[in-house]
């Protein structure tokens, strides 16, 4: 038989045990909190995989990477979705005055383009700072208009580039 001394101990272990988890689970945001009893609950019942594995998240800046356009057309604004209202949002808060070039591969003929962001604007890329990704230089520069057409939609007169 156990003495009073050690069963004294186990129950004020076990309570310090729960107190301590307790503690931890309202440490943590809904969203940990969610994650961590889905784990517990696989754990469990012995699924052979997790909760992560099952359900892949899509996050907004996947979505924005699937629906970004370089240039929006009026049939892009009348998508009403939260997917394309995102991206529109996104594609809004671009600086379309000057592009920024990647000209890694032009020896190929492939440039690729963007527009600027709001801190390359503070910072003057692509109209005091050279517009290639790659590229500092302040000295000498030169503004162009390029003529622009993409396959997929309607050709664009004028674009400028500097």
């Amino acid at each position: 038989m156990a003495s009073f001394g050690s069963i004294k101990h186990a129950i004020f272990e076990k309570q310090a045990r729960k107190e301590q988890y307790q503690d931890h689970i309202r440490g943590l945001n809904a969203f940990d909190r969610h994650k961590k009893f889905l784990n517990d609950y696989v754990a469990y019942y012995g699924k052979e995989k997790s909760a992560r594995e099952i359900l892949p998240v899509k996050t907004d800046q996947d979505t924005i990477r699937e629906g970004y356009r370089f240039i929006m057309t009026e049939e892009d604004d009348m998508n009403r979705s939260w997917e394309h209202k995102l991206v529109k949002r996104y594609y809004d808060k671009l600086f379309k005055e000057y592009c920024i070039a990647d000209m890694s591969h032009y020896k190929t003929g492939k440039i690729g383009l963007r527009w600027r962001t709001e801190k390359e604007v503070i910072a003057g890329k692509g109209q005091f700072v050279c517009g290639n990704k790659h590229c500092d230089h302040e000295d000498g520069l030169s503004s162009y208009e390029a003529s622009f057409y993409a396959p997929d939609i309607s050709p664009i007169d004028i674009l400028a580039i500097s």
